[in-house]
């Protein structure tokens, strides 16, 4: 399943990381904050069990996650959807994996992977600015799988369709959740309208 969001301050930060005059600090600004609306959206079902908890007046019930949640940016422009994710779910840890699409082919080639351990009740959320081809997300999943990953989110700023059917159709028990649907892929394989490469932009390596 995809979810798209729909939100006025979403839509205006999309039009500055679409802007190609928008220098780094105001694009990494802009990825920050449709990154919360991103952590608050993907997290509405995470369980909660509930608590007793002693206000200074009296004893009341209240809710605390029960799921071990872990973040994994695919590096390194999905570093960027990292802090603003731990801002909104501060007891989550963090793995990485690197990722390096090869020009010729396409084809998303790993070079770094470190996690902390899965468990069955662990929920992995795959952090990746920009959902093209979908291959180097469908590689992390593989990558988690064997690892006993079972349940899995993936977000993202803007998805391409091509990238998104992909996915579905590899793995269907996985949601997605994307700021953006953009129309397709070039023959490049770049997303279009899209906003360029995140990679760059955020790092002001353009």
């Amino acid at each position: 399943m995809i979810t798209v969001l729909e939100h006025p301050l979403i839509h205006n930060d999309l039009k500055i990381l679409r802007d190609k005059s928008t220098q780094t600090p105001a694009f990494r600004e802009a990825v920050n904050r449709i990154a919360l609306h991103l952590a608050v959206a993907v997290t509405e079902d995470i369980p909660v069990s509930e608590v007793n908890v002693d206000t200074p007046l009296e004893t009341t019930i209240a809710y605390e996650i029960t799921e071990k949640i872990v973040l994994i940016p695919i590096i390194r422009a999905g570093m960027g959807l990292l802090a603003p994710f731990q801002q909104i779910i501060p007891n989550s840890s963090s793995g990485y994996i690197g990722l390096k699409r090869n020009e010729l082919t396409f084809e998303a080639e790993e070079y770094f992977f470190s996690i902390p351990k899965i468990d069955d009740d662990t929920t992995i959320i795959i952090l990746e600015i920009m959902l093209a081809t979908g291959g180097s997300i469908v590689n992390t999943i593989n990558r988690l799988l064997l690892e006993g990953a079972s349940k899995i989110i993936i977000a993202s700023v803007i998805a391409a369709p091509e990238g998104v059917e992909k996915i579905m159709t590899e793995f269907p028990e996985v949601n997605i959740y994307t700021a953006a649907l953009d129309r397709e892929l070039n023959n490049l394989k770049y997303i279009m309208p899209g906003l360029g490469d995140a990679g760059d932009r955020l790092n002001g390596t353009v």
